[in-house]
């Protein structure tokens, strides 16, 4: 039967199964930010002919589609998708499942972003609300999201922690001016953190006030942490 490996990509390495997925694919996907990533996994060389960039989530969609319809597909064709950290952790590996079936998709998930970034500042993540403002890579079709930024204030009201995925609209420095802006928010409470580029070599950690992170610009991709101080 053919299956669709979403391997997640950027923190760690490979462990011996996922490598043996990698070298016998068939063809590994990617978009062009991940296969940045990929080229400093030293399986890379070994499978670059294997791999095609196709930088839009509904051109991947269709493209396994179509592969998955090729009358002489080998029975054991394995299909390859790089995903970024925790795939089913808001990333593309709900709608894999939801378009191909739990049957022939299997997840194998790196660590997540805010998993990371709640190490780089030596906070506890276990009583924090996790949210996603990142609307996804294409700007022609944004999908709606289940909380938005106006409703942070009212969710820092319930929760001492906050943990934001962004994307290049919501971004950190809007979310600081926002909060800045905000009747409701305590802003002499609140401390905010940008983790930057996690994984990168030149990833980078930022903490400060709102008004000092709301001056500021930041490299894409980064989490945002609202922390209320005690």
């Amino acid at each position: 039967m053919t299956k669709i490996y979403v391997i997640g990509i950027g923190y760690k390495p490979f462990d011996e199964r996922t490598k043996e997925i990698i070298f016998n694919s068939e063809i590994i996907l990617a978009s062009y930010r991940l296969v940045e990533v990929f080229k400093r996994y030293e399986e890379f060389v070994i499978v670059k002919d294997k791999v095609m960039v196709i930088d839009s989530v509904d051109e991947t969609i269709n493209f396994i589609q179509l592969k998955l319809q090729t009358p002489n597909l080998e029975p054991r064709t394995i299909i390859t998708l790089l995903a970024s950290g925790d795939p089913m952790f808001f990333g593309i590996g709900r709608r894999i499942i939801n378009e191909f079936g739990k049957d022939i998709v299997e997840i194998l998930p790196d660590l997540s972003s805010v998993q990371i970034a709640f190490s780089r500042i030596k906070e506890p993540w276990d009583d924090a609300f996790l949210m996603s403002l990142h609307r996804g890579p294409d700007p022609t079709k944004r999908r709606k999201l289940e909380y938005e930024l106006k409703d942070i204030p009212l969710l820092l009201q319930r929760y001492k922690k906050i943990a934001i995925l962004t994307d290049r609209e919501n971004n950190p420095t809007k979310i600081a001016k926002f909060l800045h802006s905000s009747p409701v928010t305590h802003q002499q409470q609140l401390k905010i953190y940008v983790c930057e580029k996690l994984g990168y070599p030149d990833e980078k950690v930022t903490g400060g006030k709102l008004d000092d992170i709301a001056a500021m610009s930041f490299s894409d991709p980064n989490v945002v942490i609202i922390i209320q101080k005690k």
